[in-house]
């Protein structure tokens, strides 16, 4: 499966300070402008393969909930898990981290999904789904980078 969008950073940090950041959905509302909170489910404490959560989500005066659950999990290298709207399959999201001179290179990604129905329903509903979501993405790179350079 092909990202959609990925946008990447170098960051001047260490791969476990950005990890720090970005390795655990439940701490994505310190650094997203569109998810807000994460609520595990089913028992889960954590990420790891399987672990189900709940994102509550707003931009502007929308709001609403899906559910994520974790697919790839491998310690300061990659994290990314399926998301959900109502039982309906709607991305992929990830984060993938590398070590480079002395830093590390980050990039986030994006997978769409959503049947083709509900892809022409989406774009519609969320003015541009791709191009909304890269800027959300580059928003939380660079919130990244500024958080985990200043350490």
């Amino acid at each position: 499966m092909a990202d959609d969008i990925v946008v990447t950073r170098t960051v001047d940090a260490p791969p476990e300070r950005v990890w720090d950041l970005v390795g655990d959905p439940a701490r994505i509302g310190a650094i997203s402008p569109e998810c807000h909170r994460v609520d595990w489910l089913g028992g889960a404490s954590g990420p790891a393969p399987g672990a189900r959560f709940k994102g509550h989500n707003r931009k502007g005066l929308m709001r609403w909930s899906t559910v994520g659950e974790v697919v790839e999990y491998e310690p300061q290298r990659t994290i990314s898990w399926d998301v959900t709207l109502l039982g309906q399959p709607v991305a992929r999201w990830g984060f993938r981290l590398a070590p480079q001179d002395g830093g590390t290179r980050v990039e986030q990604f994006w997978q769409d999904q959503r049947s083709p129905v509900a892809n022409v329903v989406g774009r519609a509903r969320a003015w541009d789904a791709p191009t909304a979501n890269r800027r959300g993405m580059e928003q939380t790179l660079d919130t990244v980078r500024r958080k985990a350079e200043q350490g």
